[in-house]
C-alpha cells in the first residue's frame, strides 16, 4: 500500500530496509536534535502541547527562523514519552525511502505492528517533501496510530492536509509564526543568552524591530558587539544589514519564482497590503489570490484582519526588499509610490498619501496635502509626525515649496521656535511673491498668522494683522479659529475685555472640532477673561474645558499648552486642590522652557498667572524669579496695558505675602519692601523715586528702615540680608 502502513493496520517494515538499504539513511536523519544553550524555553507553548496531548495531530507552521525545530526539541526533554524522529529531505519525495524513513524512526523506539505503547512521531522540515505525498503519508500514519500517540508535523508553509475537518474533530493543535513570536522577555533572554549586557543600550530597539523573531534576535546578538557600547550600525536594526539580508536570500528569496520576487519587491514600497491596492501601483491584476497564497508560503506575511483583506510583510524583510528594488529597479520605485499616493488619497487615508508622495519626491503634492491638513495633524497633537516628514525633505525643496516652507513654518510655530518659525514664514512669502497666480489666499493669511505671533508691532498690530488674515480666509478655513485667539488676544492685552471675549468665543466655536489646539487657546484666554472680572466659577469653568481639549487631543506636551496649564493651576488652586495645582505649576513650568523668548507675550503673561500661583502655594523665590522674568518679557509689548495692572497686583500680593513673613524688629512695611526691590539695581535713590512717584527723602527715610530692620550697614549689607530671608534674588 502507498499509505505507509500494512495491511494489519500496523507500520509497514521498510522496503529498503528488509533489503539491506536501511544503511543508506544518514544516521543524523532520525536523531532528535539536542538544544543549543543559548536557545529560551518556551514555557507557555510546552506547556500547551502537554495539555492537547490527546490530539492526534500537532501542526507547527511558520516561516524559517521562528524555532520551529526547536520547541520540537524542548519537548523530546521534557515529555515522558517516546519520540520517534524523521528529518525529511529530498530523498523522501520517492513514497518508498518517505515509508522506510517513517518505519526506521519508528522501529529505532521499538515501535512494533500492534503494541499500543503511546509515542510521539516527529515528521521534521515536512515542506520539502511534495504536497500529495505528504498527505498521503500523514493519513496513512493515523490510520493506525495508537490511542495517546501523536504525529508531530514541522513546516515552512502548510501541507496538503484536511486542516478545517481536522479542527472540527478535535484533532488538531496548532502552532504558528504568532504563537512563536517571542515575547518581550524571552527576546532579551535571547539576546543575552547571545552575550548582550543587560544594559546594552539598543536592546529595546532591537526587541522591537526583530518584532519577535527568533531567528532575527540571534542574529542581532551575533552583529551587535559583545559589550555594553553600541555599535553605531547596530542603533536601528534594519533589514538590509548584511547578515539579516543574507539570512533573508538564503532561507526565503532562494525558493521563490522570478515572478513571486518581483511581486514582493515591488510591493515593499506599501507597509501594508492588499489586493486592489497591489492591483494599481504593480498595475497587474488578481492580486489578492497572490497574497492569499504567498500566506501559505514560507514567507514573513500576515493577515491583518479576519477577512483577509489586508496583509503585513515583516518590518525587517521589507526593509531588505526595499533595498532590493532601489538597486535593482531605481527608475520604478518612484513610480510606485506615486501611484500609492493616489490610491491612498482616493481611500481617504491621508497620512499614507503623504508620506507614500514624499517618497515618490512630489514635494509639490506631499506640501499641498499636509498645508490643507495642517490644522488637523497639530490639534491632534501629531506636530512629531510632521517633522518626521519634514525631515525627509531637503531643505532647499521645502524652501522652493510655498506649502512646505508654510508647513515647516507653523510646525515650529507649534513647537515654540518663533523666530525658526518667521523664517521659515519669510522663505514661503518669498516663494508666493513669485508665484503670484499661484499662491492662494489660504497660503498667504499662512504667512500673516506667523507674524501676528511674533507681535513685532505691538500689540495693536498684532490684532488689525489677525483681523486681516482673518478676512482672507474662507469661512470655513480652520485657520480663522487662530485668528479670533490672536485676535482676541491682542483686544485683552490693551484693555478692551468686551472685544476680548467676542473673538476668543467665535474661536473656541470655531475650533471645537478641525483645530483642538486652538481651541485650548481660546478656552484658557476666557478663563483669564472671566477671572479679570472676578467671575471665578467661569474662569474655573474654561480651564476644566481647557483641560479636557488638551487631554483629549494629546496636547499636553505642546508648548503652547502652558497657558491652559497656568489657569489651571490657578483654578485649582482657588479651589483648594493644592496637590493637582503643584502638579500643573511643575508641568506648565517645563512647556514655559521650550518657548523662545520671541513668544514674549504669552511667555510674560503664562508667568504673570504662575506666580499667583506659586505665592499662594508660599514659594516666595519661585514667585520673585517668574515676575522678574515676566518683567523682562514685558518690556517688549510697548502698548500692553494690562500687564502694567496684572504686575501690580502680583507684586501687591508679592509685598503683602513677604510682610507677614517677617516677624518682630524686621517686619517691613509694603512701601519698604517696594523700595528693597530697587536695592540690587544700579539705580540712585532719586531713580528709585521717579519710578515710584515718591519724593527722593521718603526713598531715603525708607532705605535707612530697611537697613535698621534686616541689621544692615550698607546697602549691598541690606541686599544680602533680604536674599537669605527669601525677599530677594
Amino acid at each position: 500500500m502507498s499509505d505507509g502502513t500494512t495491511l494489519d493496520g500496523g507500520p509497514r517494515t521498510a522496503g529498503r530496509a528488509r533489503r539491506g538499504f536501511a544503511i543508506d539513511l544518514p544516521e543524523p536523519k532520525f536523531r532528535v536534535p539536542r538544544t543549543r544553550t543559548e536557545t529560551v524555553r518556551r514555557a507557555d507553548l510546552l506547556g500547551r502541547l502537554e495539555r492537547d496531548s490527546s490530539r492526534p495531530v500537532v501542526l507547527v507552521t511558520a516561516p524559517a527562523g521562528y524555532g520551529k525545530t526547536t520547541l520540537l526539541t524542548q519537548w523530546t526533554e521534557e515529555s515522558e514519552r517516546r519520540f520517534a524522529w524523521v528529518l525529511l529531505d529530498e530523498t523522501d519525495g520517492d513514497p518508498e525511502v518517505l515509508a522506510d524513513s517513517i518505519t526506521i524512526a519508528l522501529t529505532s523506539i521499538g515501535v512494533r505492528p500492534r503494541l499500543r505503547r503511546s509515542f510521539v512521531l516527529v515528521l521534521d522540515d515536512a515542506h520539502v517533501v511534495p504536497p500529495n505525498l505528504l498527505q498521503d503519508a500523514v493519513l496513512g500514519v493515523l490510520d493506525w496510530l495508537p490511542q495517546g500517540s501523536q504525529l508531530a508535523i514541522s513546516s515552512r508553509c502548510e501541507p496538503s492536509l484536511p486542516v478545517a475537518r481536522m479542527r472540527a474533530q478535535g484533532m488538531l493543535v496548532e502552532v504558528q509564526a504568532e504563537e512563536l513570536t517571542m515575547s518581550a522577555a524571552e527576546g532579551a533572554s535571547l539576546l543575552r543568552k547571545a552575550g548582550l549586557a543587560s544594559n546594552f543600550a539598543p536592546a529595546p530597539t532591537i526587541l522591537r524591530r526583530a518584532e519577535g523573531w527568533p531567528a532575527m534576535l540571534a542574529l542581532a546578538g551575533t552583529a551587535c558587539p559583545q559589550r555594553s557600547e553600541p555599535a553605531d550600525h547596530m542603533d536601528e536594526l534594519r533589514g538590509d544589514e548584511h547578515q539579516l539580508s543574507e539570512y533573508f536570500r538564503a532561507e526565503i528569496l532562494a525558493e521563490l519564482s522570478p515572478t513571486t520576487r518581483r511581486f514582493l519587491t515591488r510591493s515593499s514600497v506599501l507597509e501594508q497590503l492588499s489586493g486592489g491596492l497591489c492591483d494599481e501601483v504593480l498595475e497587474r491584476k488578481r492580486s489578492a489570490i497572490v497574497l492569499d497564497e504567498l500566506t501559505r508560503t514560507n514567507l514573513p506575511l500576515r493577515p491583518l484582519d479576519a477577512s483577509h483583506e489586508w496583509y503585513c510583510l515583516h518590518g525587517l524583510f521589507r526593509e531588505m526588499l526595499e533595498t532590493e528594488l532601489r538597486r535593482a529597479e531605481p527608475e520604478i520605485r518612484l513610480a510606485l509610490h506615486s501611484r500609492a499616493s493616489d490610491w491612498h488619497l482616493r481611500a481617504g487615508d491621508l497620512d499614507c498619501a503623504i508620506e507614500h508622495a514624499r517618497s515618490a519626491e512630489d514635494f509639490d503634492c506631499a506640501g499641498h496635502l499636509l498645508w490643507a491638513n495642517l490644522p488637523r495633524y497639530l490639534g491632534e497633537g501629531r506636530n512629531d509626525l510632521v517633522k518626521q516628514w519634514l525631515s525627509g525633505i531637503p531643505a532647499e525643496r521645502l524652501a522652493e515649496c510655498a506649502p512646505l516652507a508654510l508647513v515647516a513654518a507653523h510646525s515650529h510655530l507649534a513647537s515654540g521656535r518663533v523666530a525658526v518659525a518667521e523664517q521659515w514664514a519669510r522663505i514661503a512669502a518669498v516663494s508666493l511673491s513669485g508665484a503670484a497666480e499661484r499662491s492662494t489666499r489660504s497660503e498667504r493669511a499662512g504667512v500673516m498668522i506667523i507674524e501676528t505671533w511674533a507681535a513685532r508691532s505691538g500689540a495693536k498690530r498684532m490684532g488689525e494683522d489677525a483681523t486681516r488674515a482673518y478676512n482672507l480666509l474662507p469661512d470655513d478655513s480652520p485657520w480663522r479659529a487662530s485668528c479670533c485667539f490672536l485676535a482676541g488676544t491682542a483686544a485683552l492685552l490693551i484693555g478692551d475685555h468686551a472685544e476680548a471675549e467676542r473673538r476668543l468665543e467665535e474661536g473656541a466655536a470655531r475650533s471645537a472640532v478641525v483645530a483642538a489646539d486652538a481651541a485650548s487657546l481660546c478656552l484658557a484666554q476666557l478663563a483669564v477673561v472671566a477671572a479679570e472680572r472676578d467671575d471665578t466659577a467661569s474662569a474655573s469653568d474654561f480651564a476644566r474645558r481647557a483641560r479636557c481639549v488638551i487631554d483629549t487631543h494629546g496636547l499636553r506636551k505642546s508648548p503652547m499648552s502652558a497657558l491652559a496649564g497656568a489657569v489651571c493651576a490657578a483654578a485649582a488652586m482657588r479651589e483648594g486642590r493644592v496637590d493637582e495645582a503643584k502638579a500643573a505649576v511643575a508641568e506648565c513650568q517645563g512647556l514655559l522652557g521650550l518657548l523662545d523668548d520671541s513668544l514674549f507675550w504669552l511667555g510674560a503673561e503664562t508667568r504673570i498667572l504662575l506666580a499667583s500661583v506659586l505665592l499662594a502655594l508660599g514659594d516666595v523665590a519661585g514667585t520673585r524669579e517668574l515676575l522678574a522674568e515676566a518683567s523682562r518679557q514685558s518690556r517688549r509689548a510697548h502698548d500692553v496695558v494690562i500687564f502694567q495692572q496684572w504686575f501690580d497686583d502680583a507684586w501687591n500680593q508679592f509685598d503683602a505675602r513677604a510682610e507677614t513673613a517677617l516677624a518682630g524688629a524686621a517686619t517691613l512695611t509694603t512701601a519698604e519692601l517696594r523700595v528693597l526691590r530697587f536695592l540690587p539695581t544700579h539705580y540712585s535713590f532719586h531713580e528709585i523715586a521717579q519710578r515710584l512717584h515718591v519724593s527722593a527723602n521718603t526713598v531715603k527715610t525708607h532705605v535707612h528702615a530697611v537697613y535698621r530692620k534686616l541689621d544692615a550697614s550698607s546697602r549691598s549689607e541690606a541686599v544680602a540680608h533680604a536674599t537669605d530671608a527669601g525677599l530677594l534674588g
